[in-house]
């Protein structure tokens, strides 16, 4: 508990509350039921809009909390001055990917459920191993985008990169949706869930590291 708190606490500081309360609260009643009533018609289109939103929006969500984080003009304050600074960046870049994969699980995961249990039409195994691929891929996908990102400190330019940015993974959450749909590639669909979990779990680790490197390396050249 004292981790979480002190985790909670160290993301605050850069993500604020009204953030939170959009990404976790907001959004997802947003998405949920128009993903629901799409749904109806097309399971499978339906999550890729869903998913590519969500992808957008955390793009550009991004640069009102860890935006420029990474740049050697990010202003960190009074925080660089701490002996305890390389714990805090970790706390709050861990924070922050807590954060944006519960915010990718909640919409999909609670729009499965619901059209599940109205007993909608394509709602099958197959199709479930498709929400996770989703989930996995845009998490990925996202978290290695904003690697990107945060070495950008300018709004006009952010603004102007983070729309093509973002138009990447819907490219590729409507790619796999092909790979799915369609059975003549020979590919089991299974495999498509262990690539991107395996890829989620080594940008994580890589991100990490290299956002807490590049942060504490440009306060060490800031203090020299």
């Amino acid at each position: 508990m004292k981790h979480l708190s002190r985790m909670i606490t160290a993301h605050n500081c850069f993500c604020s509350f009204l953030c939170n309360l959009v990404s976790l609260v907001l959004m997802p009643a947003f998405l949920i039921p128009i993903n629901v009533i799409v749904m109806r018609s097309n399971c499978y289109i339906s999550l890729v809009v869903t998913m590519t939103i969500l992808a957008y929006y955390t793009i550009f969500l991004d640069y009102y909390s860890f935006n420029g984080i990474t740049s050697k003009d990010f202003f960190l304050g009074m925080i660089k001055n701490s002996p305890y600074t390389a714990r805090y960046l970790k706390y709050a870049v861990l924070a922050d990917q807590i954060r944006r994969f519960i915010q990718i699980v909640i919409p999909p995961i609670i729009s499965v459920l619901i059209a599940a249990s109205a007993h909608i039409k394509g709602i099958d195994i197959k199709f479930l191993v498709f929400t996770l691929t989703m989930i996995f891929l845009n998490y990925s996908g996202t978290t290695c985008l904003l690697t990107i990102m945060r070495n950008i400190l300018t709004d006009i330019t952010y603004a102007l990169i983070s729309i093509p940015i973002a138009s990447i993974l819907g490219v590729l959450n409507a790619c796999m949706m092909f790979l799915f749909i369609h059975s003549s590639i020979h590919i089991p669909f299974i495999i498509w869930l262990l690539i991107t979990f395996i890829l989620s779990v080594m940008i994580s680790i890589y991100v990490f590291r290299y956002t807490t490197g590049r942060c504490l390396a440009n306060i060490q050249g800031d203090l020299t």
